[in-house]
């Protein structure tokens, strides 16, 4: 089959609506997590540990806008083959180049569903009695630690290997068609076929999303014993007065919607693209809409924090100085004291 040249932008899904998408939400994502990092710079009263998880969190969060920018994925399946392929759309680079963005774009995915996890052990590490900068580090740069081993079975286990592999005719009439792309192949199947040629890289693909999925649930399981616990630790240290009452409200609300945006943007479209055509069940235009769902997790995600957190919001939109009495500035200094530290936590 002739190959046409290559071509300085290449649109696979014949249609520029996903890569509009794509650069959309990366822009709303710059604007967004530059805010967020400069409103936390102007907050004192952060600790170190909660500083340094917020500015890795913005900073993880434009590097996952900006693969998305740079490779505007798009999905095919292979029923007959049983794989998946992650397609580099856009512009045209050296597919060395977009094999290592398409890996970081993935491996960004793994890190937002574990991103709110995060912060529920944070939270629950500073209402702990028993409270050490050992282990606040430690959850400080899981998210990093997720990366990088996420970025290692993905280059074992989804990046094409040197040997010789069975490809989609359908995905071979593509490459054919715009030239040749990076793209990353995604084993779909619950059996092994040791005869097959491509067998090993079968198995280190499987082992890749089995991963992806442990480290879904965990999170999951992390937010739920962690929220009871922040509950109940909540009930214990902070009395029932309006405004400590009003404060840890905000913060649940926080947590939680910082939860929900991932689940949704993230969990929920893996299960349709990657976990459903395990059992059988793959549809293309389905995954196409649900994949537009990835590329807002990072972008909404600051706008979250912005909005819910009232520090960073006194930091980008000055309050209003208004008079008051020295005994009324008094009294709000002291109730807000009671619950300092969960004030300024993201």
């Amino acid at each position: 089959m002739e190959t046409i040249a290559q071509r300085i932008y290449q649109s696979f899904n014949e249609t520029l609506f996903d890569d509009i998408n794509s650069y959309l939400s990366g822009f709303i994502s710059f604007i967004f997590n530059i805010l967020l990092i400069y409103s936390t710079s102007k907050i004192k009263t952060y600790t170190k540990s909660v500083r340094f998880s917020m500015y890795s969190m913005s900073v993880l969060r434009l590097a996952f806008s900006a693969t998305i920018v740079l490779t505007c994925p798009v999905i095919i399946y292979s029923k007959s083959i049983k794989s998946l392929y992650i397609i580099k759309n856009g512009f045209n680079f050296p597919v060395p180049i977009g094999d290592g963005f398409l890996a970081l774009f993935v491996a960004f995915i793994v890190m937002s569903c574990n991103g709110p996890a995060v912060q529920y052990l944070q939270v629950a590490h500073l209402l702990s009695t028993s409270s050490r900068k050992e282990l606040s580090k430690t959850i400080s740069i899981m998210p990093i630690a997720v990366v990088m081993a996420s970025l290692i079975l993905i280059f074992f286990g989804y990046i094409p290997p040197f040997y010789e592999i069975h490809l989609s005719s359908f995905l071979l009439e593509k490459l054919a068609e715009h030239g040749d792309t990076a793209y990353l192949i995604v084993t779909v199947r619950l059996t092994f076929d040791s005869s097959n040629e491509g067998y090993t890289f079968q198995l280190l693909s499987q082992i890749c999303t089995l991963f992806i999925l442990i480290i879904m649930f965990i999170s999951i399981i992390i937010v739920i014993v962690c929220y009871f616990y922040i509950q109940k630790q909540m009930k214990i240290r902070f009395s029932v007065s309006s405004v400590s009452k009003k404060s840890q409200e905000q913060l649940n609300m926080a947590l939680l919607l910082q939860f929900i945006l991932p689940f949704i943007t993230i969990h929920i479209p893996f299960y349709i693209i990657v976990v459903l055509p395990f059992f059988g069940i793959a549809g293309r235009i389905l995954a196409d809409q649900v994949l537009y769902l990835f590329c807002w997790c990072p972008a909404i995600n600051p706008i979250l924090v912005i909005a819910m957190v009232k520090n960073i919001q006194d930091q980008l939109v000055p309050r209003k100085l208004t008079r008051k009495s020295t005994s009324k500035k008094v009294s709000q200094n002291a109730s807000r004291s009671r619950s300092v530290r969960v004030f300024h936590l993201e």
